[in-house]
């Protein structure tokens, strides 16, 4: 009974989100992803494979991991411009039905180079007083279970904080998820991040709120002999007039688009390509006994590269 009531709830925040305003582009730092894995996938993970980095990608995929995992996290993102830095702990207690699992993470995106200027009236001419850093945190926290042995459902809560030198901000947000296991080899999923409009109060009294954005995803995954090979693939939909920016668009709706490829070696070398809103991905992995590595590299044609390095370990 609580698991019926807690899908209605669920599924009424679906439709409620598609109507929320809010302020373009204010969720953009929290947006690049966590995890060596996924990103090497393009991101391409609401339908799975799950691991820790679910509370942020999925939450109802901490529903079907096994175990208890830790991973962490760090990116020279776009060269040396941002540090991008994560660490999370999740656990699933193995329950077949009803709340199974929870997950917590901590998400940080900074860097340096904001110059407080001065203006010098006699040479009329501006000068700098000095150099601020910058960065975004966020801190989340999941829950997640079985309605049936084929849906999951998940939620994760957001406490943000963002300081950009002058100002600061603090907020609070939800995202929520859902998953249909179609068969052995399908797996569809719905996300909705940020689903009543995530809001953020700045120090100096102004306020905006990031706007919902819709995530459904599939992935398609099968074995042979020694050798699992996970496909998927999924859209962002968002409400906040992209336009020209956006790979799709119409009016103030916008499709951005992800797919990901993950072939595996008796569950210890993995390799992925992906596919990340018109960028490349690319990545590797090993599983060394209950050791895990994994690389990922971002292509992007205007600023650097991007390489992304995560370490976790299953208990």
């Amino acid at each position: 009974m609580k698991s019926k009531l807690y899908l209605i709830i669920l599924a009424c925040l679906l439709v409620m989100s598609t109507s929320v305003l809010g302020a373009k582009y204010a969720g953009e730092p929290f947006s690049l992803g966590i995890g060596a894995r996924p990103l090497g996938m393009g991101g391409a993970v609401i339908a799975g494979p799950y691991d820790a980095t679910s509370g942020y990608w999925n939450p109802a995929g901490l529903s079907l991991m096994q175990g208890r995992q830790i991973q962490t996290m760090h990116a020279e993102t776009f060269g040396s411009l941002l540090n991008h830095d994560y660490i999370g702990y999740a656990s699933n207690n193995g329950k077949q039905t009803g709340l199974n699992s929870y997950g917590l993470y901590f998400y940080y995106l900074g860097g340096g180079g904001i110059k407080i200027t001065g203006y010098d009236a006699d040479r009329e001419w501006p000068f700098v007083i000095r150099e601020e850093n910058h960065f975004d945190i966020m801190l989340g926290a999941s829950l997640a279970g079985r309605y049936r042995e084929n849906i999951s459902y998940g939620l994760t809560a957001k406490i943000l904080y963002r300081d950009i030198a002058v100002e600061t901000a603090y907020g609070l947000g939800l995202d929520a998820g859902i998953i249909y296991r179609v068969d052995t080899l399908i797996t569809a999923a719905l996300v909705v991040t940020d689903i009543t409009s995530t809001f953020l109060a700045y120090s100096n009294d102004n306020t905006e709120s990031i706007y919902p954005a819709l995530k459904p995803g599939v992935s398609y995954r099968f074995s042979r002999r020694d050798v699992n090979i996970t496909a998927s693939g999924q859209a962002i939909i968002r409400f906040e007039g992209r336009r020209q920016t956006a790979e799709l668009w119409q009016d103030d709706i916008s499709a951005d688009f992800q797919a990901g490829l993950e072939i595996g070696y008796k569950g210890v070398a993995f390799g992925r390509v992906g596919y990340d809103q018109s960028r490349f991905t690319a990545g590797l992995g090993a599983a060394i006994d209950k050791y895990l590595i994994d690389l990922a590299y971002l292509h992007h044609a205007d600023l650097d590269e991007t390489f992304r390095i995560s370490l976790g370990v299953n208990f």
